[in-house]
């Protein structure tokens, strides 16, 4: 399945779990008449994040079959497990939504 399609499916079941809220992190540049400007929570941050029962910091990064963690991602992942929060590498909708409503 395509990112882009698993990410708006994620959407969709995941904000309907109770105590569970995500939204979209999108995260880039443009480049405008005044230069560059940059936007979302930082380099290789996920791409769904918020917030699973509890309060705990949610970080979902979406990936097709074949799609690796560049080492930005990597190295967010380890921030977000290192401050108790849940990473979670999304492959499947089934499985991903699974995972999250046994948190």
């Amino acid at each position: 399945m395509l990112e882009a399609k698993l990410q708006q499916l994620l959407l969709a079941r995941l904000n309907v779990l109770p105590g569970v809220r995500v939204w979209r992190n999108n995260v880039g540049f443009a480049r405008t008449a005044h230069g560059v400007v940059r936007f979302g929570l930082c380099p290789g941050s996920a791409d769904l994040i918020g917030f699973c029962r509890g309060g705990r910091f949610l970080a979902i990064e979406v990936k097709s079959d074949t799609g690796r963690q560049t080492p930005d991602q990597l190295a967010f992942q380890c921030w977000v497990e290192a401050g108790g929060g849940v990473y979670i590498l999304a492959r499947e909708l089934d499985a991903t939504v699974d995972a999250v409503s046994r948190l």
